[in-house]
């Protein structure tokens, strides 16, 4: 069996997500990206097109690409491992491979009559098959009209090494106070994270915290950040920038909470939420979407309405209060237990099998 892996890049956990699936015995791997990836035993081509898949030229290089590989090497199966990013061109010229099976990879949901149509486009016909990383963006998908949808959960790569970080050590190396509760807002400041209203929200907690901010720039800026935090300024941490591997960890292991409360506009999976389930931290999430169905299904933590400032902060300070009696119950660790990447490995094994059965 053969399959080729299509990424238009390898940024974050994207290459790691490549090299576990490039481990799954018996198949053949093949991988279309800007850049080797370094993988052992896999064969790589390089895309022709730079600057990503933005324009309809683009677009259209990289699915000729696609179809030179399949026909040149007889591939069984193409796995485009991000179709968020390529909506936009409603599935145009996918059905010029000559694969069995095209899988498609979905990370978010996103509403709306055209995004509708390209869903259904993309994933017309027995030949397409796609892949949703949480149950929430499954269900929207298939509203959607779309029938041939698996789930597989996004999965926490580094599950092992997190779920053995000592918090007290991880809040020293970070300079934080061990006997506060420590809130972690981690990773990218993107603006639907809704970081700038919960900073305010903040500044009418009567409850003792510490607040961590730390993770690359984005939508947000520092002084954005900085200026919503300055009422508690003295109770915050903030490192806006690229994180080592080794400083994210940290902060996922030295926070006792972690933030997800995120805007309306955002239903998907969570690196901080899943990182932070790895180390049994409690998970305080938005009610609605993935992280809202994982966080309340689960028993992760606690649940705000994120354009309800007096709900987010009378959740905090529940969460607060609660924090140092927090343990994870039964469901909450079989959820955790699926998240280790071998379970997603296993699961994209039996996906890509089922393909050659159908």
């Amino acid at each position: 069996m053969k399959v080729l892996l299509s990424e238009r890049t390898l940024d974050g956990h994207r290459k790691t997500y490549m090299e576990w699936l490039a481990q799954i015995r018996g198949i053949e791997f093949y991988v279309l990206a800007p850049e080797n990836p370094g993988i052992d035993g896999v064969r790589f081509t390089e895309m022709r097109q730079a600057g990503g898949l933005k324009s309809l030229k683009a677009y259209l290089k990289w699915v000729r690409q696609m179809r030179e590989i399949v026909r040149r090497n007889q591939v069984d199966v193409v796995h485009i491992l991000d179709g968020d990013s390529i909506m936009r061109w409603f599935g145009i010229g996918l059905g010029s491979i000559p694969a069995k099976q095209i899988i498609i990879t979905y990370h978010h949901f996103f509403p709306g009559k055209l995004r509708k149509l390209s869903y259904r486009m993309m994933c017309r016909g027995t030949s397409r098959l796609c892949v949703a990383h949480t149950e929430s963006v499954e269900h929207g998908i298939r509203h959607y009209g779309v029938k041939r949808v698996k789930l597989c959960e996004y999965p926490a790569f580094h599950f092992e090494r997190i779920a053995k970080l000592d918090s007290v050590v991880c809040k020293t190396n970070w300079k934080l106070p061990t006997e506060i509760p420590v809130i972690g807002i981690i990773g990218g400041m993107c603006t639907y994270k809704n970081i700038i209203p919960f900073l305010e929200t903040l500044q009418g907690c009567t409850s003792d915290f510490h607040l961590l901010i730390c993770g690359d720039s984005g939508g947000i800026s520092e002084s954005e950040i900085r200026a919503a935090a300055d009422a508690y300024r003295g109770r915050t941490t903030i490192k806006i920038r690229h994180l080592s591997e080794k400083e994210y960890e940290d902060a996922i292991g030295a926070s006792d909470i972690i933030f997800c409360i995120y805007g309306h506009d955002f239903d998907g999976a969570s690196g901080p939420l899943t990182d932070g389930v790895c180390a049994k931290k409690m998970i305080l999430s938005c009610r609605h979407g993935s992280l809202g169905e994982i966080v309340t299904n689960h028993s992760l933590g606690l649940t705000a309405e994120s354009s309800d400032r007096e709900d987010m902060l009378r959740k905090t300070e529940k969460a607060l209060s609660m924090v140092h009696e927090f343990t994870y119950n039964e469901e909450a660790l079989r959820y955790r237990d699926g998240l280790r990447p071998l379970r997603f490995q296993e699961k994209y094994e039996s996906i890509y099998r089922g393909c050659m059965v159908n």
